[in-house]
């Protein structure tokens, strides 16, 4: 399988379908890493002097040159990612028009006028500092321009670290802000190129960094606090005059997008041909490396043997080959360890009474779109080692499973069934049905009849359980700022005015 190599002083990136090298990198160490947190640092009142006007501009200009260099981002895109170059269509579309209307994001931390019952009252918003972010491989353009672009409009320095394996990306987008920077100091941000864990634990420990943003797996955001909780022990200082000790450990904020394991409930009522075509696409994006797609896929009794039938059937239509193809569906894998995964969550399914429908095996570098029926028994069993791991954690790859339900209060049980809660989706010609079913699901989002994999920049983010932090449905930017009160009264020349009239 064609993977990105790290040596110690380079970064090499290969073509995920072809295994040729695209280029060679100059690997950050910390010393560089560090470097650049103090130099961005030393910018932070620069970037706190600009105004929510000349952002907005800025940003907009980002958009227009993405879109003139929209052909040559969704090849790079699709060669270092190895996602079928119509989805990255979709990613490099999703941020030129999020970056084209930034006035909608920027009128979140605007200074307004509050509610006050004297005086008067108002809300400001300030930059937090520096922020220290980390990307994943599967969305290379997405999610880092969507992290860029918060700092950007809120007036952060930044210092991100994409993914190892899709540096390219990034640092296309950050040429591209270069180019359009005017006297907007882009200068404040900086990517940097080399392991994750080096980072992460910099980031953590380095007291110029007031941000931690990260997108990924959820264990390695539950790693993240361990080591920041590390961090504050170091911290502890014992007191002086007495027992007991002080902290001089610096506070955090800490956003993590994480993983999320989409129940799609199907319910009977539904065009059963036209909502298991959406259960495929919504399924089977970017090869199922999404943490949005929907990975359990609970059908109601009385149509799941015609609507299984009709995702095998649209699931063997889907074309797999070079993502450079606009035709292809299905593209190469990410990684080696991806596809270890999924090729370990299939075998264990199956050895837990899983039923394989399709699929079923590796075929490097791809691996064959999978569907695996489960059962109630399985998934619902109260000892975890007994549950399949496809139900228990994300399944980052093409491989879904389907299980039937019987009734409203079963497909609940079964949807709510996992830590994560992330999005889930409800496909039903009963509004008042889905309406009552979505609001007793334990996700930060649902989709009620929607198109498949829709996302926009209108949508709030975020998760809960083990799929958001801060938990629940948020925007990233009211994050990044610095909420202050301002309370104003004229109490000098009310006392005086007072005084004339006696």
């Amino acid at each position: 399988m064609a993977i990105t190599n790290t040596l110690k002083d380079k970064i090499i990136v290969k073509d995920k379908y072809s295994g040729e090298v695209i280029q060679e990198l100059p690997a950050d160490n910390m010393n560089t890493l560090r470097g650049k947190i103090k130099k961005v640092y030393k910018l932070e009142e620069k970037m706190r002097k600009t105004s929510l006007d000349e952002r907005v501009d800025f940003l907009r200009k980002v958009s227009r040159r993405i879109r003139l260099n929209r052909q040559k981002i969704k090849e790079t895109i699709a060669r270092e990612g190895g996602l079928p170059i119509k989805y990255a269509d979709w990613e490099v579309g999703m941020i030129s028009q999020g970056y084209l209307h930034s006035d909608w994001r920027a009128e979140m931390v605007d200074e307004h006028k509050t509610q006050s019952v004297r005086g008067e009252s108002r809300a400001a918003y300030h930059p937090l500092g520096t922020c220290g972010s980390m990307t994943p491989r599967n969305t290379p353009f997405s999610l880092t321009g969507w992290a860029l672009g918060a700092c950007w409009v809120t007036g952060n320095c930044h210092v991100l670290k994409p993914s190892s394996a899709v540096p390219l990306s990034p640092l296309m987008l950050l040429d591209i802000a270069q180019d359009a920077a005017g006297d907007f100091p882009v200068e404040a941000t900086e990517i940097i190129v080399m392991p994750g864990d080096e980072a992460a634990t910099e980031f953590v420990s380095n007291p110029m960094v007031s941000i931690l943003l990260f997108f990924g797996s959820s264990h390695v955001g539950k790693q993240l606090f361990i080591d920041y909780s590390d961090y504050l022990k170091d911290c502890n200082r014992p007191l002086p005059f007495a027992s007991g000790s002080m902290n001089y450990g610096k506070f955090k904020k800490f956003i993590f997008e994480m993983a999320g394991n989409d129940a799609g409930i199907i319910f009977e009522d539904v065009d059963v041909d036209k909502a298991a075509n959406f259960a495929v696409k919504a399924a089977l994006t970017n090869s199922g490396q999404q943490c949005f797609s929907m990975k359990r896929i609970l059908i109601q009794e009385s149509i799941f043997n015609d609507f299984v039938n009709s995702m095998i059937n649209y699931t063997e239509k889907l074309k797999m080959g070079n993502p450079l193809d606009p035709t292809v569906d299905i593209g190469p894998l990410g990684s080696e360890k991806i596809m270890l995964m999924i090729d370990f969550m299939v075998k264990d399914a199956l050895n837990k009474g899983g039923q394989l429908l399709i699929g079923g095996k590796r075929q490097d570098p791809f691996y064959l779109p999978t569907i695996i029926k489960l059962n109630r028994e399985q998934v619902l069993n109260s000892d975890e080692n007994k549950k399949p791991f496809m139900w228990v954690e994300e399944a980052f790859g093409p491989a879904r499973s389907v299980v039937p339900f019987r009734d409203e209060d079963e497909a609940i049980l079964l949807a709510n069934s996992t830590t994560y809660g992330m999005r889930a989706s409800i496909y039903s010609d009963d509004l008042d049905k889905a309406n009552r079913v979505a609001r007793r699901l334990e996700t930060a989002g649902v989709f009620i009849n929607t198109q498949p994999g829709l996302v926009d920049i209108s949508f709030k983010m975020g998760g809960c359980k083990d799929s958001g932090f801060p938990p629940g449905a948020r925007d990233i930017v009211n994050h990044m700022v610095r909420e202050q009160f301002l309370h104003v009264e004229d109490a000098f020349h009310e006392k005086e005015e007072k005084e004339e009239e006696e």
